[in-house]
């Protein structure tokens, strides 16, 4: 059968009747009206993805390699995985080698070197090449019609339907109480962050201390009874081996599933094929799952790659799912000095929930720091929180449920003072150098305010307006709030300072 071209101008004006019938109508209708026939391709976009994922749901991939050929024939074909990869890299998407790869992920016969051997034998100058055609007739043997949600409904409308007519068929009016069995409760995940039946993404730079903050506020509403932690499943894939353990020990503590790549068979890439697995047996409902981090699920920085693991997290959170994720910020800012999320506008776009994580501040010695984070939310489906802050303390040689124990949540009241000792702590940095200037030429007898500021400027290289202000700034009795020095007014309005004497310890 000879080829058949069909320009991106015909595709355009095949378009209006695309939105009545499907594309195997359109092509009996191009065989009629053009005695050939040739491969109309989907384009590459977000329904189409999705129309072939629906398709591959249908498909099990847990079936011998075969010859490249689809044997529709046959009542049960059994040897036709070759045939799908193959009419999958004919498709020429940039997502589709990515699609094909999770389909065969859900066999435990797959091997990635197998995988590749298979997709780079496509030849797309042979002259019959198989097409996704195939494909959905093969969905059709197995299942109901490749982009059918209902088996109660058709899954196109009638072609000779009115327009009127197609928008009454896909209405929701009347379903209202069956769905509303389906919907979760409007409960929290994580308090006030994470929201049952939806994805949330958690955006921190390294050792801000997403995962251990992560793990306090899920263990907090599993001894609430809030959430169940049989239905958790914390997939812990950036860890060290030790890092690991103490997790499982506090996991079995809490009744919550802990998974690890490399034990158990379990690795990272098998998640998206489970997420679509608890989606189609309807066992997603209730199941909460942390991925942490989200690099190794997924491309962050591929468009393609993002994008096909948003459709599948969808259709998990869909079917009663909740994903948590966390990922990774880039290293720059933004105006107002939050992190920025790193990678492609994918992931944000499809998450429901979003937040940026910002350590505030970090105050102690090397034995002993607390730490103060803020999480701020950037995208909200729900009434979660604008912002919320914790606080942990790091000391050398404690476990790891020791710095767990030690994370307290911080009331409203708190915020604002923490708020200003971050930004006094920032300015007592930027002026250190002229502070430490000041500091020597006082505990020289440098003491009236003219001859101090000409010393500290020599002192520091510094010029007269940048002393002053720091001399100025830091003045006062009140250490504790970055005050470093004092003065009293003697004979003819002149100044004598003197150092601010540090809290005692005792």
């Amino acid at each position: 059968m000879n080829s058949l071209a069909v320009t991106e101008q015909m595709l355009r004006d095949l378009e209006i009747s695309l939105a009545a019938i499907n594309n195997s109508e359109l092509i009996s209708k191009l065989e009629k009206d053009n005695n050939a026939l040739g491969k109309i391709k989907p384009k590459e976009c977000r329904a189409e993805a999705e129309r072939v994922i629906g398709a591959l749901k249908k498909i099990s991939p847990d079936v011998s390699r075969g010859k490249g050929n689809i044997e529709l024939s046959e009542d049960k074909p059994t040897d036709y995985w070759l045939g799908v990869i193959w009419a999958l890299a004919d498709l020429q998407w940039k997502i589709g080698k990515e699609i094909a790869r999770k389909w065969s992920q859900g066999s435990n016969r797959f091997t990635e070197d197998g995988f590749e051997a298979a997709w780079n034998s496509y030849d797309p100058h042979y002259r019959n090449p198989i097409s996704i055609r195939s494909v959905f007739k093969l969905a059709e043997k197995f299942g109901h019609s490749v982009t059918d949600t209902s088996t109660k409904k058709p899954a196109t409308p009638d072609p000779t339907a009115s327009p009127l007519a197609i928008l009454n068929r896909f209405s929701l009016t009347g379903s209202s109480a069956q769905m509303k069995k389906q919907m979760l409760a409007d409960v929290f995940a994580m308090e006030g962050i994470a929201i049952l039946g939806q994805w949330t993404t958690l955006y921190a730079a390294p050792n801000t201390g997403k995962t251990l903050l992560a793990l306090w506020l899920l263990e907090e509403q599993i001894s609430a009874g809030i959430i169940d932690g049989g239905k958790v499943y914390y997939v812990n894939a950036d860890d060290t081996y030790r890092g690991a353990v103490h997790k499982i020990e506090l996991a079995e503590k809490w009744g919550m599933h802990m998974l690890v790549p490399g034990h158990n068979d379990f690795k990272a890439s098998l998640i998206p094929a489970i997420m679509e697995k608890l989606a189609n047996a309807g066992e997603a409902r209730g199941v909460v799952l942390v991925l942490d981090t989200l690099k190794k699920f997924t491309d962050l920085m591929d468009k393609t790659a993002a994008t096909a693991f948003g459709v599948t997290a969808r259709e998990f959170i869909a079917a009663g799912g909740t994903l948590i994720c966390l990922a990774h910020t880039n290293k720059h800012k933004d105006a107002d000095g939050k992190g920025i999320y790193s990678g492609t506008s994918d992931i944000v776009d499809d998450s429901d929930c979003m937040f940026v994580i910002d350590k505030l501040s970090a105050e102690g010695n090397d034995v002993s720091k607390a730490h103060t984070v803020e999480f701020t939310n950037k995208k909200a489906r729900g009434d979660v929180s604008s912002t919320a802050m914790y606080t942990y303390v790091k000391r050398t040689g404690e476990p790891y449920s020791a710095l767990l124990g030690s994370v307290k949540r911080i009331g409203n009241a708190e915020v604002d003072a923490i708020k200003k000792a971050t930004e006094r702590n920032v300015l007592l940095a930027q002026d250190e150098e002229i502070i430490r200037a000041i500091l020597s030429c006082i505990s020289k007898g440098v003491i009236t305010k003219s001859e101090l500021i000409k010393a500290a400027m020599a002192e520091a290289d510094a010029s007269k307006t940048r002393v002053k202000n720091v001399l100025e700034r830091w003045t006062g009795d009140k250490y504790q709030e970055g005050q470093r020095w004092a003065y009293k007014a003697g004979e003819h309005n002149k100044f004598s300072y003197s150092l601010t004497t540090p809290p005692s310890k005792s």
